[in-house]
């Protein structure tokens, strides 16, 4: 699209969803957009049992509705099963994420368009989601890193806002309406960043898909807001970012073109945790598994990271599950004494471990100097010395953890974690049902995406 003016960035946005069409998504979105949905869900369905999931549950048992609560017969409210299903597709943080965003793009846009479309055609939620997230990253560009660097939790605020595009689309808003939309959701939207390492970070997730079912059907019905309630003065881009800090042009350069599920792309993770702990990870179980690092011979283990992990891995020694996926040393720790970072190794009793308290004083974790700066942030790396207690050194960077677009996962791999996902809390006969379903998912005709669930 031409650029612009970014007096009109509601109204622009808004116009692209609202004109943005299965016909005209071009073939690259459709199948970026397909991959992240069934990995979306799939990380959902980990955490039917998870505890923020049961309580999100317990609050709306007692309330009917049309929409699907995943992972069991539950169904609800489009809001509440949209509460529910993005809180769970957050709950074990192994969900997607995307640099624009700096957040997780799919886990407040996929719950709140099956909400509402589950009943509806696989062609027009693939259509919705890539449009949803569309929104949110453009915003994020524009915003970005200021707006994350002020302690806000990107998944909840920019999510919101995604997420009533996502919705608005489906329900075919006129670009009127659709404005209205974006701007109900962006008096919606919130999410602090203090509550990492708490229940309530996967809450910011369904509190965001639930906004933006709440801010499209309120427009759909009449509801008004103002039309440029993005870039007005004590707008949402002047409250969340201060406008001497946004890029608003950056909001609409490039619109659709291409899409942001495409470039830069959408992020998966492996591991359920922050996923700047992913390329120190990825390191580490490497070296393990090909014997460049005897975890039993360790003297010391050197590990420069970038600026942003320390206030967004804010826990030394944490003491709960939660709080390890925002630790850097505990998932060193972990990697290292239990040669793999799953589920498994996030249940409080793993954390607490005392073999994993005697790794700490043997770890030495700094930001490194080449990545102390915002320009850093697209060049981030994770450096990594092992020191052995024989004097044998394993040392590696690596710039881009596996899932990265750059270093992609391929069908067969997304399969083969939404199975290790889905198959222990639905049963592998429902997961290998579901996924190909998803697998598939723009052959489904109005009334087959509800009956996968």
């Amino acid at each position: 699209m031409d650029r612009i003016e970014t007096s009109s960035t509601t109204r622009r946005l808004a116009t692209f969803v609202a004109e943005t069409t299965w016909e005209n998504l071009p073939e690259d979105a459709r199948n970026a957009s397909k991959q992240a949905i069934a990995d979306c869900i799939g990380g959902a369905l980990a955490a039917t049992g998870e505890p923020p999931v049961k309580a999100a549950i317990g609050m709306i048992q007692g309330e009917t509705g049309k929409a699907v609560v995943w992972g069991g017969s539950l169904r609800s409210g489009e809001r509440n099963a949209a509460l529910v299903n993005g809180t769970m597709a957050h709950a074990h943080d192994i969900d997607d994420t995307n640099e624009s965003m700096r957040g997780h793009p799919s886990a407040p846009v996929v719950p709140a368009a099956f909400a509402v479309g589950g009943a509806g055609s696989g062609r027009a939620l693939i259509t919705a989601y890539a449009v949803g997230v569309e929104v949110e990253a453009k915003l994020g560009r524009a915003m970005n890193m200021e707006h994350y660097e002020r302690g806000w939790h990107t998944t909840s605020t920019l999510g919101s806002v995604g997420a009533a595009a996502a919705v608005a689309s489906l329900l075919q808003l006129d670009p009127e309406r659709c404005a209205n939309a974006l701007s109900i959701a962006a008096s919606t939207a919130c999410g602090l960043r203090a509550n990492f390492g708490t229940m309530t970070k996967p809450l910011h997730s369904g509190l965001a898909a639930q906004n933006g079912v709440l801010a499209a059907r309120l427009a759909a019905g009449g509801l008004t807001a103002n039309p440029a309630a993005i870039e007005a003065a004590e707008g949402f881009f002047d409250l969340f970012c201060g406008m001497g800090n946004v890029r608003a042009e950056r909001a609409l350069d490039g619109l659709g073109a291409p899409f942001d599920v495409v470039e830069p792309g959408i992020i998966y993770k492996l591991y359920p945790t922050c996923s700047l702990t992913h390329h120190v990870l990825d390191l580490l179980l490497a070296g393990i598994a090909n014997g460049a690092i005897d975890p039993d011979a360790i003297e010391r283990v050197n590990c420069g990271i970038g600026y942003r992990c320390e206030k967004t891995l804010p826990y030394h020694r944490p003491d709960t599950g939660l709080e390890g996926k925002f630790s850097m040393e505990y998932c060193i720790a972990a990697a290292l004494h239990y040669r793999k970072v799953g589920f498994e190794e996030f249940a409080d009793e793993a954390v607490r471990a005392p073999e994993i308290a005697a790794l700490y004083p043997r770890l030495n974790i700094y930001i490194h100097p080449e990545l102390r700066e915002r320009d850093s942030v697209f060049n981030d790396f994770a450096d990594i010395e092992v020191v052995h207690r024989d004097g044998r050194v394993f040392h590696e960077r690596l710039y881009k953890p596996k899932g990265h677009p750059t270093n992609p996962l391929s069908w067969h791999d997304l399969e083969s974690k939404f199975r290790q996902c889905a198959d222990p809390t639905i049963g592998a006969t429902a997961a290998a049902r579901i996924w190909e379903g998803l697998r598939d998912l723009e052959a489904l005709a109005p009334g087959d995406v509800d009956a996968l669930f």
